[in-house]
């Protein structure tokens, strides 16, 4: 009888537990990935040009704020460093460019607006929209005077999300509310 009480609580823990797990693997599947997949530079006609590409996910948060109607901006930070011995390395480029999506509803579309260019490209979904813009193509980040081709040098970038434009008094209301998210930097070497 001793035995017996003693397993009840035991088997009910171990039962809890393998519930909270069962759920936590659930919610890691269901919560999608926002990171830098991958990035690299490449040399073309005297300016080195950067290619991203991102596993672009909403937070739930984002998404909600995103379907009633809020817009949301992608923010990219590019870094380029240059080693140097025996001081700390210097910073030669610092970047940063940010791409506004929106939905317009008047024409049911999606439109993603480079905001540094006001240059706008119409897309038929969400999805859509969402997966041109985790191709980033073809960002100037500098030319041979600053980084030569022959220097070696250090490339980091990251991409945060973030709510887009809004006017003041909504933003008072929605000040509490975070939705920013932001991926880990993502750095490699480029070598000669």
């Amino acid at each position: 009888m001793q035995s017996l009480r003693w397993r009840r609580p035991w088997l009910v823990c171990c039962a809890a537990l393998l519930c909270a797990a069962a759920l936590a693997d659930a919610r890691a599947k269901d919560e999608r990935r926002f990171e830098v997949r991958n990035a690299y530079v490449e040399l073309q006609d005297d300016a080195w040009l950067l290619e991203v590409r991102l596993d672009l996910a909403l937070g739930k948060a984002a998404q909600q704020a995103f379907d009633e109607g809020v817009p949301l901006v992608l923010m990219l930070e590019a870094e380029a460093t240059v080693e140097r011995r025996f001081i700390p390395d210097e910073a030669v480029v610092s970047l940063t460019r940010r791409w506004q999506i929106a939905h317009d509803a008047i024409s049911e579309r999606y439109v993603v607006t480079d905001l540094a260019n006001d240059e706008q490209v119409s897309h038929a979904s969400q999805e859509e929209a969402l997966e041109a813009l985790s191709r980033i193509s073809a960002i100037a980040v500098a030319g041979t005077d600053r980084l030569p081709p022959d220097a070696r040098f250090d490339m980091r970038v990251r991409a945060t999300v973030e709510i887009g434009e809004l006017p003041a008094a909504i933003k008072m209301l929605l000040f509490w509310k975070s939705w920013s998210r932001s991926t880990d930097w993502y750095a490699w070497s480029v070598r000669p």
